[in-house]
């Protein structure tokens, strides 16, 4: 019994290193997306200043780098820096140390502007700290190379908890789903295909054919809701070809919606999945003069000095410190399996915490909760874009975003008026800031900022900027029977 039980825990080293690498190439491939929105998202000449980011998100403070400054210099050296760490995670380089500091500073980028996030975000940040958990330098990495030596498979609290996590985020969000109308019924994916500001790619036209939306839709219930069956009761062959079924319809999700992240975190959380027939499948169609040159687990040497805390080791041996060396060993390792424990603990109450309605105190100002609730409990059956407009003192109006005249019809593809799924989430966040909000210290900088932009375009002639909200139902059939709607988020006149 013991030795199945321990078996459905076991992870191929290989799989930790695709996870550490797909989870490094994300946060490179996030930093470089941010990078090109520095200035608009992250400093005090963009819309979200300091003085609004310490009025909102205010479980944020105190936690956040980003915040010490709103200097565009400032936010660009804290870019830079993460990403050298992160280049340091993908080659495998002090691979617990570099991940930890990686974690900090995408924790502090967060917090600089929650307005932008979404959920897979929350979920990078929570798969990145449960990934430190396990050896993700055992193989293809410098670690590796340095250390001498390679497991080929590992079993540990920390595996039990990266393997955890997937299912705990499927499972989740197949209750919540339980809840709606349309998920169940096999309806809901034609409806979030319908949504003209998600769709992106293939997802413009898949919604043309019901039958096939049908079919995915039931299937994508399938893997949620089985996920525990799927995924975690089988194992080698098994296992790995349910975990590629999973991976293919994270391809489908980043081929067709904007959802940020979500798609790439999702798949290095499967990557624990794939077991080792798998890359022994894998690496058979490769050269045998190649493989002769990337040495296996058991056919290691060092490379160059072995690490510093091998050294440390080394000398406490030979100065008869032996024993201090073995529990320093000792203590280490206890450690690592305690966090990894209580990580695994921590998912599974904070799931069942969600999923079973439960009211915690504090856990609306937790920012890291076990809440997945990705188009749950049903897809919006409507979509929403912005329109900001510019008066000016001799009456005529234009659209701050490319100066032409405005317009209020419903655009071709919604999608193409927002620059990035980044600019979609501030503006709901602007629209709920402005909409009779207590505070509404993210849509009065929105409202300061068009002015600064509009005065500087059009100079002194600058009367008014005004953002609207324009909502449209999206029909299964295509046929639009209403105009859109169109709502007041926030107006300012620019002389005051």
């Amino acid at each position: 019994m013991w030795k199945r039980v321990r078996a459905r825990f076991t992870v191929d080293t290989r799989a930790l290193a695709a996870v550490r690498i797909l989870l490094g190439l994300t946060l490179l491939g996030d930093l470089l997306y941010r990078a090109g929105y520095l200035e608009f998202f992250y400093t005090d000449s963009g819309v979200y200043p300091l003085s609004a980011a310490e009025v909102t998100y205010t479980q944020y403070n105190g936690w956040s780098l980003h915040l010490l400054s709103g200097e565009p210099w400032v936010q660009g050296l804290l870019f830079v820096v993460a990403g050298l760490f992160a280049v340091a995670f993908v080659l495998g380089y002090r691979t617990r140390l570099v991940g930890l500091v990686s974690l900090v500073l995408l924790f502090s980028l967060h917090g600089r502007n929650p307005a932008v996030l979404n959920g897979g975000d929350r979920l990078f940040r929570v798969l990145l700290l449960v990934a430190l958990t396990t050896p993700l330098g055992e193989r293809w990495s410098v670690d590796a190379l340095r250390r001498g030596t390679a497991r080929r498979t590992v079993a540990s609290f920390g595996t039990a908890a990266l393997l955890a996590q997937p299912l705990a985020v499927f499972s989740a969000n197949a209750i919540e789903k339980h809840e709606g109308q349309h998920w169940y019924t096999g309806d809901a994916l034609e409806i979030a295909m319908r949504n003209d500001t998600m769709t992106i790619l293939l997802g413009d036209r898949l919604a043309e054919f019901p039958a096939l939306m049908t079919l995915l839709n039931y299937g994508w219930i399938t893997l949620l809701a089985g996920s525990l069956v799927l995924l975690f009761l089988p194992v080698g062959r098994v296992r790995a070809l349910a975990a590629l079924a999973y991976l293919s319809a994270f391809t489908g999700m980043a081929l067709t919606l904007s959802v940020g992240v979500f798609p790439y975190v999702l798949a290095a959380s499967v990557f624990a999945y794939l077991t080792t027939p798998f890359w022994d499948l894998l690496a058979r169609p490769v050269p045998s003069s190649w493989r002769e040159r990337v040495p296996d687990a058991d056919q290691l040497g060092p490379l160059g000095r072995p690490p510093l805390e091998q050294r440390l080791l080394s000398w406490l041996r030979s100065a008869d410190h032996g024993s201090v060396a073995g529990y320093t060993v000792a203590y280490a390792r206890s450690l690592l399996t305690m966090v990894g424990l209580v990580v695994f603990v921590w998912i599974l109450l904070f799931t069942a915490v969600d999923v079973g309605g439960y009211d915690v105190p504090g856990a609306d100002s937790h920012v890291d909760q076990q809440d997945w609730g990705l188009y749950a409990p049903d897809p919006s059956d409507g979509y929403a874009w912005f329109v900001t407009e510019v008066e000016l003192q001799n009456g005529s109006t234009l659209d701050l975003d490319d100066g032409g005249p405005v317009t209020f019809d419903r655009p071709a593809d919604s999608a193409d008026e927002y620059d990035t799924f980044r600019h979609r989430k501030y503006l709901q966040a602007v629209r709920r800031s402005g909409a009779g909000s207590s505070n509404g210290a993210i849509a009065k900088s929105y409202a300061n900022w068009g002015c600064d932009r509009a005065t500087t375009t059009y100079g002194e002639s600058v009367e008014k900027v005004t953002l609207y909200r324009m909502y449209q139902p999206s029909p299964l059939d295509g046929t639009y029977e209403h105009p859109p709607t169109r709502a007041l988020v926030v107006g300012k006149f620019c002389d005051t």
